[in-house]
């Protein structure tokens, strides 16, 4: 009850600063339709399309590759203008000093840099998130940009409150806190605001960040999807429902680095996925799923044995700077991207097309050196050469007595 409490209090001062900063803007930049917020003025190409951009894990090189990203988002604006792009989690590495806050100081990652002091490790704590922020979030301007947590962001003593308290500004942007207003006359309330998993509804799609960043949901959030989805599954103007989130669902192609390595994962992301499929077979209504984690671009994750007859589309995208797991595998005759992800270290993100009947098309972008800005020799070299391995360990798969979903 208190928690309840505390909610609709937090909301009801969210609806009094929603209701002047939406009377500030222009006229047609929001309009509320039976309880709903849609964006009026989001981009969309002559086909009617509209276009967002994915992709995570950008811990170890992601100031060399977003800005890359931010760059080659904006000359493709002409033809695919992206309404935001949507970080998957994974900001800093936090449990060592990322090699791209060190060489461009000493041209090694291995050599700390002297004007971090007596304790480096102090100081680079201090500063890794301010680092994000002024390095890969800037990069992209007057752009909108949405946060999601990672593992890597609660290693070293961080909290889920420290997240909250340091990306306030990205978890409290317009549609998400229009979107908890909508949701409260419903009955949706979240256990805190900010939040580290959210969604917002905008042209029909209802965009779902999920927080696994424990390797697992809790059961607040999961009721608080379960609710999500039935308000979705209600509303005939909801055509598309996509889930983002950091570890991918269990089962997936890449269930080696995922929520399955323990059963809370297995059983809550089981539990997720189900759901999710449920709806998209009861309701007709697009469902779409995407990950990070895995650093690594992966299509049709869900492609595999256990979800035989029940696949639900998904990509995992870890691809934005962090450590690539090269596998070590040929090339398969007619591949889209060589070598990428086999023997060569490569990066990007997702260009997801938004049809207008609600069809998502994905195509992923790949950034290279050569990519704009061209920054600092040293830490490309290192980047597109260094910052990647063949990964050859496979836990044993675990047996899990999930029962009856909480």
């Amino acid at each position: 009850m208190k928690t309840h409490m505390r909610s609709y209090l937090l909301i009801l001062g969210l609806l009094l600063s929603v209701g002047l900063i939406l009377k500030a803007m222009p006229s047609d930049a929001f309009a509320f339709d039976g309880g709903r917020a849609r964006s009026m003025t989001w981009p969309t190409a002559p086909s009617g399309s509209w276009y967002f951009t994915v992709s995570g894990d950008s811990r170890d090189c992601g100031d060399l590759i977003m800005p890359k990203i931010a760059k080659s988002i904006e000359e493709s604006r002409a033809k695919t203008p992206a309404s935001f792009y949507w970080h998957l989690g994974d900001l800093r590495h936090l449990q060592s000093p990322d090699c791209d806050m060190i060489i461009p100081e000493t041209g090694d990652c291995r050599k700390l840099p002297p004007s971090w002091g007596r304790f480096p490790f102090d100081y680079y704590l201090t500063n890794a998130w301010d680092d994000f922020i002024k390095r890969q979030i800037e990069p992209f301007g007057d752009s909108t940009f949405y946060v999601g947590i990672g593992n890597h962001e609660l290693y070293s003593n961080h909290t889920r409150e420290d997240f909250r308290h340091k990306f306030q500004k990205w978890l409290t942007q317009i549609p998400i806190v229009t979107q908890l207003v909508i949701d409260a006359r419903k009955g949706i309330l979240p256990p805190n605001v900010p939040m580290t998993y959210f969604h917002f509804v905008m042209n029909g799609v209802d965009l779902i960040y999920l927080d696994n960043a424990g390797g697992g949901f809790d059961g607040a959030q999961l009721i608080w999807f379960s609710q999500v989805l039935a308000a979705d599954l209600a509303d005939t103007s909801v055509k598309t429902i996509v889930v983002g989130m950091h570890e991918a669902l269990p089962n997936s192609t890449s269930s080696d680095h995922a929520m399955d390595d323990t059963c809370q994962g297995v059983c809550s992301g089981q539990r997720v996925y189900d759901l999710l499929y449920q709806s998209s077979i009861r309701s007709k209504k697009n469902v779409y799923v995407f990950a990070s984690h895995a650093h690594t671009f992966q299509p049709d994750i869900f492609q595999t044995p256990e979800h035989q007859g029940q696949v639900l589309p998904g990509w995992i995208v870890g691809t934005a700077g962090a450590f690539q797991y090269l596998n070590g595998a040929p090339t398969t005759p007619g591949d889209q991207f060589k070598d990428c992800w086999k023997t060569k270290i490569c990066y990007g993100y997702l260009l997801v097309e938004v049809r207008p009947d609600g069809i998502l098309n994905p195509q992923f972008q790949m950034v290279t050196p050569d990519s704009e800005p061209k920054d600092n020799p040293a830490l490309t070299t290192y980047c597109f050469n260094a910052n990647g391995g063949i990964s050859t360990s496979k836990p044993p798969k675990l047996t899990c007595a999930c029962g009856e979903a909480k």
